[in-house]
């Protein structure tokens, strides 16, 4: 009879969810001092899976302090989100929803099949008062999509003229080096046709995947490469 294996080849590492990898800064000179009615961010994925965890977003701030954020994810074919967090926001809107991150707020999305290569521009525009919309715009055919639109507390204000923006893999992997190639490019942000120029000013790797992530930034645009 063959004696028993008694030794250990060692147990499995604990699956990872990376969460955020990359951040950019970005910023308007010369903007309105009471804010922004507008900004437009521009993205372009140059190499993404098909597959759901890629989260690419750029955060807004309003003058309350009130925050939000719109992106694009290639789950289910290709999505645009459009969001704001906290109390006090409402909806009315068929592609909106109450509620933000298991958190107040309202969450908007839309089926957007994005083609890699092509740049999208992710616009948040103010209606009037208190109510914003967020679009998605493809910058080779100019056509405009509405992701969603929500309205938040009276005074609110408009958008500070700086932010930030993420891209985040939001599903548990084996481990870091098992998450999937990804590149994109953020152009510079702006606001036409208010007064105002944007650019990207700096970005920085982190979460528990930072070491598999990398950027670069150049001309006022940043390009964020992740897993592989």
């Amino acid at each position: 009879m063959a004696a028993a294996l008694l030794y250990s080849t060692g147990t499995a590492a604990a699956a990872v969810t990376p969460g955020g990898m990359v951040s950019n800064s970005w910023s308007v000179s010369g903007a309105p001092s009471d804010g922004l009615d507008k900004v437009a961010f521009v993205l372009k994925v140059n190499t993404a899976p098909s597959s759901s965890g890629y989260y690419w977003a750029q955060q807004y701030y309003f003058q309350s302090g009130k925050v939000g954020y719109i992106g694009l994810q290639p789950a289910s074919g290709g999505r645009a989100i459009f969001s704001v967090f906290g109390s006090g926001a409402s909806t009315t809107h068929p592609n909106c929803r109450a509620g933000a991150d298991g958190g107040d707020g309202v969450s908007c999305s839309v089926s957007y099949p994005w083609v890699a290569g092509r740049s999208y521009q992710l616009e948040v525009i103010n209606n009037g008062s208190d109510n914003w919309t967020g679009y998605v715009v493809d910058a080779a055919t100019a056509v405009w999509t509405t992701i969603g639109n929500w309205t938040i507390p009276s005074g609110s204000g408009k958008l500070k003229p700086s932010g930030v923006g993420f891209v985040e893999y939001y599903s548990s992997v084996a481990d870091c080096n098992s998450i999937p190639y990804a590149q994109v490019v953020w152009a510079k942000p702006f606001v036409s046709p208010e007064p105002g120029t944007g650019t990207n000013t700096s970005a920085h790797t982190y979460g528990p995947c930072a070491a598999n992530a990398s950027y670069s930034v150049s001309n006022g645009e940043v390009t964020m490469t992740t897993g592989g």
